[in-house]
């Protein structure tokens, strides 16, 4: 067995050279996705292709770069030699995120044994398709979208492919940006190639074997250790992502068992011939990181974590869609909601589990699936074809936690809070042929609670420098907000807008478009959507209301429409709220199947104890509210059924619902559910011990 002491040196060893080949990617880009956003990853795999550590700001491309490699071992086999270095874009082949995002593998040799691999990834502005930047919400299947590589060899044996080269260089945009960027991943994973090949030299390889194999047993044991200290049982949530008039379901239930969780999608909507079709190894990918800030907090990111979940998904289903539909967009909307909703499972499940300690992370889902990203395109400020992706829509608000509020300009509250940096207005302003009018933080409610979701961004820009430029929009959260957690409010929806500088007119844009011309002078506006809130509004303290309202992030009177705070005067606030609650209990439908507690009903709450969800909370038999102790439901019914309810709770679009369910005792808020109209409820938290609690009671009688 290795020392414990030499297994914490080379893992922070590994870690470091990772590191080092992600800023190393950095240096050598040219393009400001890169150099400046730091659009980009480097790991490192084992012989087989197992993630040992990886490096950079792009953690969900870590673990994905072992299908690559797994298929160039499959497709080329015993061919592959020291000196070789592998291309790989397409995600139905090897690919990574989606096909800009590509992958350069180089195997690690020692002594003519395959040793390991390293796998750098990041952004390229520009992979060829209809469009400029390749992202596509016209395309209708995956032909029409990129230049899509099978693993190829770009090198091979040491000797660069020029034809290989000839054939990218023939079929991008901006190709010199492109090449450029793409060598600066050769760079990184030459760098770390260099460095492991030292590592093992220093300690021998069958150290550096038995060290990568150690950290992921190690990593997969405490990860279904602490996995056990979950309540088993079943927890559903489900979610719809948006395109127009559109809603495709994406439904996840997670089952706790015996020391593992499994992600059952099954269900979710049929593959469609919008972009954002995904795959299960990109949702598997997203998933690790969501699910580490939970189960794995303090342990090595590597392939033990993946080893304790497992993904099932429907083949044809818009989470394991089939050529040729198209994937220009596997991990953004559809990917990142799959994400959401089995997050938000999980945290049903630890809700549920007294004992877990990841209760102390208890929170929203991120609020990545309302990214707003956008791509333009036209002449640069010296006259030549320039195109580019602007990250800013990806600054959203982090849905709050259970105890503190999101972060503001950050998609995740518990994890690793931003994915990219945000490159300065002036860097932008230099590169590009725009002026920003503004990047500040949105104003509003969306979000509300006892915590709130962090704020997301509001910006404007000006076309300044050019005669036209495109525009492509692919937008998600313009109906549908993310829903609150414990009674916290649903976050903000997205907005794009543009102004024209020829009459002053402002237009609405639709948030999945591509060839939106924008003439010099023009301005476009986007208000990023944020995730939902924690608790009811009306317990927030007034201080923290009074203190946003000076902020100028919402009014006076939205501070009293929303959390029944009256400024600069505390016994006003406390009428108002008292008012509020009791305006909610005569608004709303009565419960389907109300609960008054009875001598036999006081008898079923007798026996076991422990919670079911936030806020609810079982007795023996019965469902209760933890705030009042009123009645909810007998098992294994679902505990809104004893809530009344106010449907259109607040209003976002005409086929979205937003149903208030309320403690019947009190009416404050316990969920404020978001679905299309006519939709059942959107979760339902089945602990294994609230399912038998009706058994157990049919026995005593």
């Amino acid at each position: 067995m290795i020392d414990p002491i030499l297994l914490e040196v080379l893992r922070c060893k590994f870690e470091a050279i990772a590191g080092d080949g992600a800023r190393t990617i950095i240096r050598n880009a040219i393009s400001p996705v890169v150099a400046e956003s730091k659009d980009c990853s480097c790991a490192i795999y084992s012989a087989e292709g197992d993630l040992i550590v990886g490096g950079g700001k792009v953690q969900i491309a870590f673990h994905i770069g072992g299908k690559g490699i797994r298929v160039i071992k499959e497709r080329h086999g015993d061919t592959v030699a020291e000196g070789d270095v592998f291309l790989v874009n397409d995600p139905y082949n090897g690919g990574g995120l989606h096909a800009q995002d590509v992958i350069v593998h180089i195997p690690i040799f020692l002594e003519g044994r395959l040793a390991a691999w390293v796998g750098a990834s990041a952004h390229m502005m520009d992979m060829g398709g209809m469009v400029p930047g390749s992202f596509s919400t016209s395309a209708t299947e995956v032909y029409q979208e990129a230049f899509r590589m099978p693993p190829i060899r770009l090198f091979r044996r040491g000797e660069e492919q020029g034809d290989i080269w000839a054939i990218l260089r023939n079929n991008v945009r901006l190709a010199d940006v492109v090449e450029m960027d793409m060598r600066s991943l050769i760079a990184g994973a030459t760098v770390v190639q260099n460095q492991v090949l030292r590592v093992i030299a220093d300690y021998s390889e069958d150290v550096f074997r038995e060290a990568v194999k150690t950290l992921s047993d190690l990593t997969e044991a405490e990860v279904r250790r602490r996995v056990a200290e979950l309540e088993p049982g079943v927890y559903t949530t489900r979610s719809w992502t948006e395109w127009t008039e559109e809603f495709f379901h994406v439904p996840c239930a997670l089952t706790v068992e015996d020391g593992r969780l499994i992600f059952d999608f099954r269900g979710a909507s049929p593959q469609t011939k919008h972009y954002f079709n995904s795959k299960p190894d990109v949702i598997k990918s997203l998933l690790g990181v969501g699910l580490a800030p939970y189960l794995a907090l303090g342990l090595p990111f590597n392939e033990g974590l993946f080893r304790a979940f497992e993904v099932v998904t429907d083949p044809g289903s818009i989470l394991d869609a089939q050529p040729p539909a198209p994937i220009g967009g596997p991990h953004l909307e559809v990917g990142q909601n799959a994400m959401e909703v089995a997050v938000r499972a999980l945290n049903l499940a630890i809700a549920a589990s007294p004992n877990s300690r990841a209760r102390s992370h208890l929170s929203g889902p991120t609020s990545s699936s309302g990214s707003a990203l956008h791509t333009l395109s036209g002449l640069g400020l010296k006259g030549e074809p320039q195109g580019w992706l602007m990250l800013e829509g990806a600054l959203g608000g982090a849905s709050a936690a259970h105890n503190r509020d999101g972060i503001e300009f950050s998609r995740e509250l518990v994890g690793n809070g931003q994915l990219i940096d945000l490159v300065d207005v002036e860097v932008m302003e230099s590169w590009y042929p725009i002026k920003f009018e503004r990047r500040e933080l949105r104003t509003g409610t969306g979000g509300a609670g006892e915590f709130c979701s962090g704020r997301p961004t509001s910006f404007a820009f000006t076309v300044d420098g050019t005669r036209e430029l495109s525009l492509t929009i692919m937008g998600n959260r313009e109906r549908l907000p993310i829903a609150g957690s414990a009674g916290g409010m649903p976050g903000s929806i997205t907005r794009f807008q543009v102004r024209r500088s020829a009459d002053g007119r402002v237009e609405p844009l639709a948030c999945h478009q591509d060839g939106i011309h924008l003439d010099e002078g023009d301005t476009l506006m986007l208000s990023v959507s944020n995730g939902g809130g924690w608790g009811d509004p009306l317990l927030r303290e007034a201080e923290l209301v009074e203190r946003d309202v000076s902020r100028g992030l919402f009014s006076a009177d939205e501070a009293e429409r929303v959390y029944g705070v009256v400024v600069g005067d505390p016994a006003a606030t406390g009428l108002k709220r008292d008012e509020i609650l009791a305006r909610r209990l005569a608004a709303a439908e009565p419960a389907p199947h109300p609960l008054t507690w009875t001598t036999r009903l006081q008898a079923a709450a007798e026996g076991m104890c422990g919670p079911i969800a936030a806020g609810v909370e079982q007795r023996g038999s019965v469902a209760v509210s933890s705030r009042s102790g009123a009645p909810l439901a007998l098992s294994p019914g679902h505990w809104m059924e004893g809530c009344p309810r106010i449907h259109n709770f607040v209003t976002t679009h005409p086929d979205v619902d937003i149903i208030a369910y309320l403690d019947p005792a009190t009416g404050h808020l316990l969920l404020v559910d978001v679905a299309p109209v006519g939709s059942a409820y959107s979760s339902t938290s089945v602990p294994q011990r609230w399912a038998e609690a009706a058994l157990v009671m049919e026995a005593a009688e």
